[in-house]
């Protein structure tokens, strides 16, 4: 079997921090390109490049650069297949987070799937909508953060705060929108009968999570064994023993679906993992570039200029690119309640999978 090497960076890391107004983002990026055709694209692109790699940041930051983007555009209709992006909006992955954590766990103990069909992600967006629409703006901010906060520092304190805060919401909140707030009030209430403390892990970590959903698309592509590089200046692989876990290339035979109601074949054949200095690799700064203008595009928070210039770059190419994302959507659920629970939903598999292999 032949081993197919798969370029990784990202772009908008923030750490556990998933609120940064700053960087609203975060995108990985892949590529299978070999380090040859990578230099030629960027060099072509950025000729009057002399700094000592091609780094995203500093190339928007620079007029003269920024033009180039058009150049390395223009090219990626060439290599469309080569590469693959997923973005997240973070502040929307806090959501599913409270959607996996305090909604889930009722709804499944009262027989129904919560991810079948991409359930999950199609909820999120329906209670995404009611919350923008229909209540002001700070109420949204207040239950991302108090729900971060509570996941970053998940002591019995900060769940009876968070318990006493979401009831407060949801008894004040229209109407239209009560049902959403209940449903994670009584979710907080219950948690400690449904997840417990002890065995909770902060829900802030998106990075491996992403990198899973990334390879995941490589492993429906192609039938390979699969080399994983990726920047080793960057924070990649901070659960290198979950990534380790899920990946390994003696898991059960098995195929899941993914959050998009997609079915990916396990195990996913990640054969090495491998951390590269970036300055030595033009194929992870290919993919720092792409990384870069994919989180761009996705920033909800964009002027108008910087908007009308990457709406220009998407008809230059970028568009070509494939790509997945976690952002709010008008892609609501087929049908509520969800389908009824037939087996072990998508979650209890992985676990499954995850107690196999970690004890």
């Amino acid at each position: 079997m032949t081993t197919r090497t798969i370029f990784f960076d990202e772009s908008g890391f923030t750490g556990y921090n998933l609120l940064d107004p700053e960087q609203p983002v975060f995108t990985v990026a892949s590529a299978d390109i070999e380090d040859a055709r990578a230099e030629e694209i960027l060099r072509l692109s950025f000729p009057r490049n002399r700094a000592d790699e091609h780094h995203f940041t500093r190339i928007w930051k620079s007029k003269r650069h920024r033009d180039g983007l058009r150049t390395f555009c223009n090219h990626l209709d060439e290599v469309a297949d080569k590469a693959f992006c997923y973005a997240t909006n973070k502040r929307f992955a806090v959501l599913t987070k409270i959607m996996d954590y305090l909604v889930e766990p009722a709804i499944t103990d009262a027989g129904f799937d919560f991810y079948d069909d991409g359930f999950c992600w199609r909820y999120s967006n329906y209670v995404h909508f009611g919350l923008t629409q229909f209540a002001p703006p700070e109420l949204l901010d207040c239950l991302l953060a108090y729900y971060q906060e509570f996941s970053r520092d998940p002591t019995r304190e900060n769940l009876s705060t968070l318990q006493l805060r979401l009831r407060m919401m949801a008894n004040s909140a229209d109407e239209r929108v009560q049902v959403f707030l209940d449903q994670m009030a009584m979710g907080a209430e219950l948690f400690e009968r449904y997840t417990g403390l002890e065995d909770f892990r902060s829900s802030n970590n998106i990075q491996t999570s992403t990198m899973i959903a990334v390879i995941g698309h490589w492993r429906q592509a192609h039938p390979e064994d699969f080399a994983v590089v990726h920047d080793a200046s960057s924070a990649f692989l901070r659960d290198r023993v979950m990534w380790e876990a899920i990946t390994a290339a003696d898991n059960q035979e098995v195929e899941l679906k993914a959050g998009d109601g997609s079915f990916v074949p396990h195990p996913l054949r990640v054969v090495s993992t491998e951390a590269r200095d970036s300055r030595e690799s033009f194929s992870i700064q290919f993919c720092d570039i792409l990384a870069g203008l994919t989180a761009k595009h996705f920033n909800p928070d964009l002027d108008d200029d910087e908007r009308a210039f990457m709406n220009e770059l998407i008809g230059e190419g970028l568009g070509n690119i494939s790509s997945n994302r976690l952002v709010p959507s008008g892609e609501f659920p087929i049908q509520i309640p969800p389908k009824r629970l037939e087996g072990p939903d998508v979650v209890d598999q992985m676990a499954a999978l995850l107690r196999d292999r970690l004890g």
